[in-house]
């Protein structure tokens, strides 16, 4: 537990801090004399004597200063933080920033005995196999993105050994140099069993790396995470597929970006029945045809899949997974044949689309019927992907990422909120988070249609005028017959816009400080209108200069229940 100085402690602390102080002044101002001495002596044996005796008092001023500031940061506040909490900030400074934890052993006694101690910061390491050393920056950088790297037999078994019995996160870097055979009989051999995350680069595995790992029987039976870097060899993927399948029984997810990956488990014997999560990213490869459908069966049942940059549709090949697929995440993806899936994907609750693919002919207006689909994300140029979907159950609708200007915007948002599309346009029944384009008469056309609605965030790229329609109608008080009728009037009586609305949320990205206080007032001016009444809300939310990422949502639905 870290030492809190008492009252006297810290009263003898800035006594002894001053002293130290005094003392580092007498000596600055005698090495200054001695300095205006010095130029104006002429023997060189006076010159040498100034010398030494302006170094000696150098070096005592400099020890005069460490020691001061060594007492100071003893009153530091981080010195009064206990050692579990310490050990917490350490690990998510790590694994937020890649630094690595050798940089933390240098502060001080204390926070190299608290990293020492703390098994999470030595297990997450880079293992490179017979690869050249190289002199470039990240030798020279505290930032390790994969981990810790070990190249050798020491640095591999202080990890080991300092993160204890915890599970590690490998990224195994394989080389041309020849096979380290010790280094891998460690790492796989000896901590095999504690592997839970891996991630494997090897663009060209030799020979004597598969006997070795074959030899050494390598098992890995707590892994629950295999990428396959875009580097990667047909030869190590096979091995690994080999591996994990007889060995790793807990097994959930697959990271792939290598287009070599799709025609090795083709040729492989076995299905992996315990993956869950299937990520693909990059050029995979994906056809269509029997090869494609034959590896596909592969993985029958995979719940959460996440597609990135792929230029063939997986739909077209009807996967055999889709009854039990969940989770969907398309980022520049195109949708062929997903129309003619849509009665397989039943268990389908969250759709997460960026960057939709532009098609040669789109889809007819909810033509994509998704029974199940209770969130929807859509990171769009435009709007018009929307129309493609007919969604009865959706509660959360995300419609952001909008470069249109005002006029097609109008057009857009007509064509998916009209009276003929009435039941069938996907309409939010709980939450919307939306980038509006269009003209505000537009924007209140459609509200019209979203009368469930409790929940509204608004993006905008500045703040809303003063003469907003759309923060207006929200603010539309009742008619004073309404008023005269008392609280039991008011509870009865509804907002025209939005009548539903109990949370409203405005992100803006820039905005002046005496701007942002006159939107304030016009929020306020509509949580006063709807109080009392049946339209109540909580209070209005204003955030300002708000740069919205929308890697961050994407995220959240890469880790939907995974």
């Amino acid at each position: 537990m870290a030492h809190r100085l008492s009252r006297n402690e810290l009263a003898n602390t800035r006594q002894t801090i001053k002293q130290y102080y005094d003392q580092a002044q007498e000596l600055s101002t005698k090495i200054n004399n001695l300095k205006e001495l010095r130029s104006q002596a002429t023997e060189g044996h006076v010159i040498a004597d100034f010398d030494q005796t302006i170094t000696e008092l150098l070096a005592e001023h400099g020890t005069v200063r460490h020691l001061c500031a060594e007492i100071e940061s003893k009153n530091s506040p981080m010195h009064a933080l206990p050692s579990e909490l310490l050990s917490l900030v350490m690990e998510a400074h790590v694994r937020a920033n890649h630094h690595s934890p050798w940089a933390l052993i240098a502060v001080s006694r204390h926070w190299r005995a608290v990293c020492m101690s703390t098994p999470q910061l030595w297990s997450k390491i880079h293992v490179q196999i017979s690869v050249p050393w190289k002199t470039d920056a990240r030798s020279f950088s505290p930032n390790f993105p994969h981990g810790l790297v070990c190249d050798n037999q020491t640095g591999l078994g202080v990890a080991i050994a300092r993160s204890a019995a915890v599970p590690l996160e490998v990224t195994l870097e394989l080389g041309h140099d020849p096979l380290n055979t010790q280094l891998l009989d460690i790492l796989c051999g000896q901590a095999g069993y504690r592997w839970q995350h891996a991630h494997i680069i090897a663009p060209h595995t030799p020979l004597s790396f598969i006997g070795a790992w074959k030899k050494l029987e390598v098992s890995l039976p707590n892994l629950h995470t295999i990428g396959f870097s875009q580097s990667c060899d047909q030869p190590m993927i096979r091995l690994l597929l080999s591996t994990i399948h007889t060995t790793s029984p807990n097994l959930h997810t697959i990271r792939v970006d290598t287009g070599l990956f799709f025609s090795c488990l083709h040729d492989f014997q076995g299905q992996f029945k315990s993956v869950k999560y299937l990520a693909l990213q990059g050029q995979v490869a994906l056809s269509e045809g029997a090869a494609t459908r034959a590896a596909w069966g592969k993985l029958p049942r995979v719940e959460i899949l996440v597609l990135r940059n792929q230029d063939f549709s997986p739909f077209s090949n009807a996967p055999p997974f889709l009854e039990a697929l969940r989770a969907l995440s398309a980022i520049g993806l195109r949708l062929d044949g997903l129309p003619n899936v849509c009665d397989r994907l039943k268990c389908l609750t969250h759709v997460y689309l960026a960057s939709v693919h532009p098609l040669d002919t789109e889809f007819e207006p909810n033509s994509i019927h998704l029974a199940g689909v209770t969130h929807l994300t859509l990171i769009n140029p435009t709007y018009a992907p929307l129309r493609w979907f007919s969604l009865p159950l959706l509660e959360y609708l995300e419609l952001r990422g909008s470069t249109m200007g005002k006029a097609d915007a109008n057009d857009e948002i007509e064509l998916i909120w009209n009276p003929e599309t009435f039941g069938k346009a996907p309409s939010p029944s709980r939450v919307f988070h939306f980038e509006p384009r269009a003209n505000d008469a537009y924007i209140l056309a459609a509200f019209r249609f979203l009368d469930g609605l409790e929940n509204l965030y608004l993006y905008l790229d500045s703040l809303p005028p003063h003469d907003s329609k759309v923060l207006a109608s929200l603010a539309v008080v009742p008619k004073r017959k309404i008023v005269a009728g008392g609280p039991p009037a008011l509870k009865k009586w509804r907002s025209p816009t939005c009548p539903g609305l109990q949370k409203l949320v405005l992100i803006c990205k820039i905005g002046l400080q005496r701007d942002a206080g006159l939107v304030a007032e016009m929020l306020d001016k509509i949580y006063r209108a709807r109080l009392g009444t049946g339209s109540e809300l909580g209070q209005p939310t204003l955030l300002t200069g708000i740069k919205t990422c929308v890697d961050n949502k994407a995220a959240l639905l890469l880790q939907y229940n995974h």
